[in-house]
């Protein structure tokens, strides 16, 4: 008895071990990491930026876009953003930093673009039915139709455009010379990339273009030319020829996304070189898009 009483105490202390220690090294589900998920407001002057992306790179390019976003708008920036490298990448996350620059279409006093898995939540007030209608086409192109967009976004009334809207009614347009400058600014930063070889836009060349139409918005009546640029390698002919298509395809996306100012696309290919240097640096240099405000007459 004494040898069984033994045995069965051992028995229930290998059982009581077993249910202690298995659980805490058992994996844990892939499925428990954080996913990927988004917000984007504005409120009282400030846009801030709060949540979780897959990389590194996505944090640092939401962050960029949006100081460049504020800076047209005049809002302040701030963020918390944190990384989930083993969370996977949601569907939005590519075109995050496009999409934060269409939100400041919205009035300043409160507006959101919330993202999670495969939903984009907007929500704010639009100036107008056509503005809130453009900002939604801009929306669901940027992120695709795998992403669902739920739209909250109202229009303002009369009595609230006026006082919620970033520019007055009727404040003045900017100068030629202040629209040049602010075309010149955002091209010197960064060019507008396309495809090898190719008339498509990059994703960051998109972006670059984006910044050019909100400038362009405010300066409607402006007679603009688009000047597609190659560097002097390859044929002259073809050169010529993959400059206008470039010229063409940034003065399309510019009337696509509700420019209205009178646009004109011209190809120079190698012609008109910034730099006559036979270096790697210096031909992309001279692969470039010039946007050039023409003297009125």
């Amino acid at each position: 008895m004494s040898r069984g009483l033994i045995l069965g105490v051992g028995l229930i202390a290998l059982t009581l071990l077993v249910l202690i220690c298995i659980p805490r090294h058992l994996p844990v589900a892939a499925s428990d990491a954080p996913r990927p998920a988004f917000h984007v407001s504005i409120e009282h002057g400030r846009l801030t930026l709060t949540g979780t992306v897959g990389s590194e790179e996505a944090k640092q390019a939401a962050i960029t876009r949006a100081q460049e976003a504020a800076k047209t708008a005049g809002l302040r920036v701030s963020h918390e953003i944190d990384v989930a490298h083993e969370g996977g990448t949601a569907e939005w996350e590519q075109a995050l930093p496009a999409l934060i620059a269409p939100l400041t279409t919205l009035q300043h006093q409160q507006a959101t673009l919330s993202l999670s898995d495969h939903a984009v939540l907007l929500k704010g007030t639009a100036s107008s039915g056509e503005a809130k209608s453009r900002l939604l086409r801009e929306v669901a192109s940027l992120v695709g139709s795998a992403v669902n967009v739920q739209d909250q976004v109202t229009v303002a009334t009369g009595s609230s455009v006026a006082v919620a809207a970033p520019a007055q009614p009727h404040a003045p347009h900017p100068s030629r010379q202040q629209t040049q400058a602010g075309l010149d600014d955002i091209l010197r930063s960064e060019q507008i990339g396309f495809e090898s070889n190719s008339a498509v836009l990059t994703p960051r060349g998109r972006a670059v273009v984006d910044r050019l139409v909100a400038v362009l918005k405010r300066t409607p009546e402006a007679t603009v030319e688009i000047g597609g640029h190659t560097d002097s390698y390859g044929d002259p002919e073809y050169n010529l020829q993959l400059s206008r298509r470039r010229a063409d395809t940034v003065r399309q996306y510019l009337l696509d996304h509700a420019v209205t100012n009178p646009l004109t696309a011209v190809g120079y290919g190698s012609t008109r070189p910034l730099s006559q240097e036979r270096t790697r640096a210096a031909s992309k240099k001279n692969r470039r898009i010039e946007l050039r405000v023409k003297e009125e007459r």
